[in-house]
């Protein structure tokens, strides 16, 4: 496996501090991103690689979209999943200022819940009309074929 430096040595974890995220903004916007696990070396930050990258990808990045979904980009992120499935980069790619991260999460929290409402509404209701069903019929095959009915 890669080199983890973060592994080895105490880094600070849990909220960024404005402090923080002013030098890795400025550490990118002046040098560009290229290797990640330098950046906490070459700012000062007590952060690993992966968290600089996460950080500047998910959140600080000028070119992000921090509104709601427009009905527009809900329509088409259900289109893209329904023929790519959870291919997060994928979809985020023909959503311009969307991340990855944040459409996979708008899908678990609200769209995946969206589109299964009706449908669990459906089956249920077409479960009890089976169950309803079956149960009469199971209730008369469960009585012996061999017992006459006057016998009942």
């Amino acid at each position: 496996m890669g080199h983890h430096s973060c592994n080895q040595q105490k880094v600070r974890r849990g909220l960024w501090s404005p402090e923080e995220v002013e030098k890795i903004i400025h550490y990118v916007t002046t040098h560009g991103y290229g290797c990640w696990s330098e950046v906490p070396e070459k700012t000062g930050l007590q952060r690993c690689g992966k968290s600089c990258r996460l950080r500047w990808i998910n959140f600080l990045r000028p070119d992000i979209r921090r509104c709601r979904f427009t009905p527009d980009e809900e329509k088409l992120i259900i289109n893209l999943h329904a023929l790519v499935d959870n291919r997060w980069a994928h979809i985020a790619s023909h959503l311009l200022g969307r991340t990855d991260n944040e459409i996979k999460n708008y899908w678990n929290s609200w769209i995946k819940k969206k589109i299964r409402k009706p449908l669990s509404t459906t089956i249920a209701t077409e479960a009890v009309a089976t169950t309803a069903t079956s149960s009469s019929s199971t209730t008369m095959s469960t009585i012996p074929s061999s017992l006459d009915t006057n016998e009942l």
